[in-house]
């Protein structure tokens, strides 16, 4: 398995009387590959995800599969350089304590700078006591009607605000007959910098108190921006709806996936603020009408999104496509209509011996992530998309018991680009897991 990938890495690295030299002498912001063609020398940066600081004393390793070796060790400003190349494209491997292992190939260009995902996150949390002021107020309710106040945080526009569910089971309100309080307390990341309340109207004609089979109109929008959260304390906060003069009409239309294993599709509008991504929170399959800001006060420089997700029931495969960039409406009578594309293929991983793993999916980078019963990890990012995998020797102690792949499909030089591209530029992602291996 993988031959053809070790005997690249053979004839790259060398054996083990021609390792190649190795001197280790401040580790750029980000990661990515970039520096030009590879040719006799490579510069190896490992660097913290979170923070984008320098990883010293990271292992450095070169090659694929049995035929990867360790090639030297970051100094304190994360860098390592690797001389004596023949200029063959490299599977670059880095492992150091308290982060998770990271593969990258094939590296085709001279300075590859390698994110490691910290094992504990650093990002803490804060409680928010929210209330909404005027939710008792709002007009009375038919018969067999409801009301619902959803909420949702924004996060760094990364690949974590890409990837997060839709359908978080945090707290919200509900209102029938009787006019009641909008009071919650949420647990909140500290990084994020606003709080969205959707208010959506709807009958209880499905299952009762089930709103995923009725269908919700959004009727009302609260946002608050500029939030400054800290690690372990709790913000009282007032969250008024925005004046309806203030928001605007949105339809949102969806496709179908192809394959029938994906029922339901949940579109929702997003909106990207000061470097954050605010996804509304799902209101179940049948909810196209929405509500979003105009272009003004603090959402004079915002972008509107569409966003849609389709999954197979479980959280083991989905299927999601962003449309971003989107102008926000100039006035409240200038109603919007926000679409999404088709959906990528569902791609897949499949173990077929030893460290050795079949892929497919129909993005033009993958992303594997591999981890064991102990707790180790192992992050792979494949560029271009490969069919088969080898685990290279030293990442992990034991075989993984479980694997995911992501399919990213977007336009990039793979050999020179940011890894946070992946997370700004995607236009589809596909994803599917297998705990049992």
């Amino acid at each position: 398995m993988c031959a053809a990938l070790c005997a690249l890495a053979v004839a790259a690295c060398g054996d083990g009387d021609q390792h190649p030299a190795v001197t280790t002498p401040a580790a750029p912001e980000g990661g990515g590959v970039s520096g030009g063609a590879l040719s006799d020398t490579l510069t190896v940066y490992a660097i913290s995800a979170d923070s984008g600081r320098p990883v010293p004393g990271a292992d450095v390793f070169l090659g694929a599969g049995q035929g990867a070796h360790r090639v030297g060790q970051t100094g304190s400003d994360g860098k390592l350089l690797v001389s004596g190349l023949d200029g063959s494209p490299q599977m670059v491997s880095i492992k150091a304590a308290g982060y998770a292992g990271a593969t990258w190939g094939f590296v085709k260009s001279a300075v590859a700078t390698v994110p490691l995902e910290p094992m504990t996150s650093s990002i803490g949390e804060a409680t928010i006591s929210v209330s909404v002021p005027g939710w008792k107020d709002l007009p009375a309710l038919d018969s067999g009607f409801y009301r619902v106040a959803r909420f949702a945080f924004s996060r760094p526009r990364s690949l974590e605000a890409l990837e997060a569910a839709l359908d978080n089971p945090i707290p919200g309100c509900i209102q029938a007959e009787t006019a009641t309080d909008c009071e919650v307390t949420l647990s909140v990341p500290s990084d994020s910098t606003a709080l969205l309340v959707v208010i959506a109207e709807g009958s209880d004609a499905g299952t009762p108190h089930v709103y995923k089979d009725d269908t919700l109109a959004v009727t009302a929008l609260g946002i608050q921006t500029d939030l400054a959260l800290h690690d372990g304390t709790t913000l009282p906060l007032a969250l008024p709806l925005l004046d309806s003069a203030a928001v605007a009409r949105a339809t949102l239309v969806t496709t179908a996936p192809s394959a029938d294993i994906f029922k339901d599709v949940i579109g929702v509008p997003g909106i990207s603020l000061d470097g954050q991504i605010l996804l509304y929170p799902s209101l179940g399959p049948l909810a196209t009408s929405f509500l979003v800001p105009t272009a003004s006060g603090p959402f004079v420089n915002g972008k509107l999104w569409a966003v849609a997700t389709a999954g197979d029931g479980t959280d083991a495969r989905w299927l999601r496509v962003y449309e971003r960039g989107i102008d926000p409406p100039r006035s409240s009578s200038q109603a919007i209509d926000l679409a999404t594309s088709t959906f990528s293929d569902s791609p897949s991983v499949e173990r077929t011996g030893p460290s050795a793993y079949m892929l497919s999916g129909d993005g033009n980078l993958e992303r594997l992530e591999l981890a064991t019963a102990s707790g180790e990890r192992l992050d792979v990012l494949l560029f271009p998309t490969q069919t088969e995998f080898e685990i290279p020797a030293g990442m992990l102690d034991e075989e993984p018991t479980s694997a995911s792949v992501e399919s990213f499909d977007l336009e990039v030089d793979l050999s020179e680009f940011d890894f946070t591209d992946l997370a700004r530029q995607s236009t589809r992602i596909a994803y599917s897991r297998v705990d049992t291996l």
